[in-house]
């Protein structure tokens, strides 16, 4: 190699390290204005977040239970309202405005999620906002909200709408806005392996929004500063913008959301690897999101049928007669997967003998176990013989031959 060519090599290697630190530092400048920008005065969270046990809460409206360390949601009120209170300490709203209730396990569909609080400064009035959620933890930013302000003294988990299995709390957490703990939150949300209730999916990008600051816009704010900075500094020695410079600064912040997403893949990978591998096809069901819905329908589905009879599911939930009718496949099944309020209740004439009717939390046919009948809100009844049943939520009955 000649000597000048040694040369000329040395300056380019230069420039591109000097390019790579300007990147790296553009991305610290505007990784630390979003943090600032979404973070409170306080530099240092003392404590960090505020944590509740689900020992220490208690069901305000509805049935639960204490199973171990989490508290179980099994049923709604008559109004279709279950309230969860956690008893926390007084606390400052404006420090701690990202909440987390930590729901372990819960059925995706059928319920909508409510965040409910009370204040000092405004005794006898109950403030809520509502918790975007369809499994796995249940978090909002309530930085925004406008009655999230004073000293909270009470803060709550309203549950509204139809259980389609029982809903277990872990516990309840308000997370610190303060700098330290933002930019930590900020890191974990980046780089987190999004696995909701065990569910083999990736949501990264779907779940953006509800991030403390998505990497994207810190990303190209780091693109837009690295760019500008080139341009100033060639402006100033009066020099043509390098063209190549900005093209390598563009690229550098598509290679950092190209690692990032590498890498939540393969954390994904592993987990998947880990939950389902080597299981047969019920162990990987009774794994994975729906493993309540799935543990009622194989009750079902191991229950003795008539070669040639059909099963009908009857429930006033879509999600919940739609994957239980999945479950079941390959028998002979029928599930309505019409919205509630298009569903319409089998005639008691419709149904043929041997066929066998599942009804779960469904309202418009009632099981008489005493008088051995399906019965009707107009009174009409069609006899059957009980095969199953678990309290008036649940029963599976063979229509009678007669």
């Amino acid at each position: 190699m000649s000597t000048a060519s040694v040369s000329n090599a040395a300056p380019t290697g230069a420039r591109w390290v000097g390019v790579a630190l300007v990147f790296a530092l553009s991305l610290a400048v505007a990784l630390a204005v979003a943090v600032t920008l979404n973070a409170g005065p306080q530099l240092v969270g003392d404590p960090p977040s505020i944590d509740v046990p689900a020992t220490s809460m208690s069901a305000a409206k509805g049935r639960a239970r204490h199973d171990g360390e989490a508290l179980v949601l099994e049923a709604l009120d008559a109004d279709g309202v279950g309230v969860i209170s956690a008893a926390t300490p007084p606390f400052a709203a404006d420090e701690y405005p990202r909440i987390t209730w930590r729901i372990v396990s819960g059925a995706a569909g059928g319920v909508d999620l409510v965040m409910v609080w009370r204040t000092r400064e405004a005794r006898g009035r109950t403030f809520t906002a509502p918790i975007e959620w369809s499994r796995g933890p249940a978090a909002i930013e309530l930085a925004r909200q406008r009655e999230w302000s004073g000293t909270i003294e009470g803060v709550a988990l309203a549950v509204r709408g139809q259980l389609t299995a029982p809903l277990t709390v872990a516990g309840f957490s308000a997370r610190s806005n303060a700098w330290d703990v933002t930019l930590g939150d900020v890191l974990r949300q980046w780089f987190a392996t999004s696995r909701a209730s065990g569910r083999g999916f990736v949501a990264q990008y779907g779940t953006e929004s509800r991030h403390v600051v998505p990497i994207l816009p810190v990303v190209a704010g780091a693109v837009a500063l690295g760019i500008g900075f080139v341009a100033f500094r060639a402006r100033r020695r009066r020099e043509p913008v390098p063209a190549g410079a900005i093209a390598a600064l563009f690229l550098a912040g598509w290679l950092l959301l190209d690692l990032r997403w590498q890498a939540i893949l393969w954390g994904q990978h592993r987990a998947t690897i880990a939950q389902f591998a080597g299981k047969s096809i019920d162990e990987k069901r009774a794994a994975d999101v729906d493993a309540p819905i799935f543990d009622l329908a194989r009750r079902v589905r191991d229950a003795p049928h008539p070669a040639d009879g059909r099963i009908l599911v009857l429930s006033d939930n879509l999600h919940l007669r739609t994957r239980v009718g999945w479950f079941l496949y390959p028998r002979n099944v029928f599930y309505d997967t019409r919205p509630q309020r298009l569903a319409t209740p089998p005639a008691p004439g419709e149904l043929r003998p041997g066929d066998q009717v599942l009804l779960l939390l469904y309202g418009a046919i009632r099981w008489d176990p005493e008088r051995r009948m399906l019965v009707w809100p107009d009174g009409r009844t069609r006899g059957a013989r009980e095969i199953l049943a678990d309290g008036p939520a649940f029963a599976l009955v063979e229509i009678d031959g007669g």
